[in-house]
């Protein structure tokens, strides 16, 4: 498990740990490059991630766009959305764009987990999360995956 430091760099302001995501994977496996890029149709040169605060909100997953999300949270200068005044605001709420394909409507839950338990916990018990809510679907963060 990485230290702290790296686990926030590794872990979105909204909760999401990118540690846990194939396309995070992909950088340093070229066998899950490949996959990635033959399940998402993307050069295989594009099929990686180094995680949203690395990537400053502009994650190959969001097709071009910033995250409103990462930019809220850079703006107003916190790590995390929990830390927000305005905590939880619509920026986190589920929605069924891409469900399917990203584990977004997991963010609130995420985001208590570490408020409650700190990163370290979160961090461990992502790649369950993940499990649990793709369970029965045929997609995972990154394309169909099995890491």
């Amino acid at each position: 498990m990485p230290e702290e430091k790296d686990l926030k760099e590794l872990t979105a302001p909204c909760g999401i740990y990118c540690g846990a995501c194939a396309l995070y994977r992909a950088v340093s496996d070229s066998t899950i490059r490949e996959k990635v890029a033959a399940s998402m149709g993307l050069p295989i040169e594009q099929a990686q991630c180094l995680g949203c605060r690395a990537e400053k909100g502009n994650m190959i997953v969001m097709k071009g766009q910033v995250c409103e999300t990462y930019a809220c949270i850079t703006e107003k200068g916190l790590d995390f959305c929990y830390e927000c005044d305005d905590f939880p605001c619509l920026k986190l709420a589920p929605c069924a764009d891409r469900a399917a394909e990203i584990p977004h409507n997991t963010k609130i839950y995420s985001l208590m987990l570490i408020k409650n338990r700190g990163l370290k916990a979160a961090a461990e018990d992502s790649e369950n999360r993940i499990r649990r809510y793709f369970r029965g679907k045929k997609r995972r963060p990154g394309g169909d995956i099995q890491l």
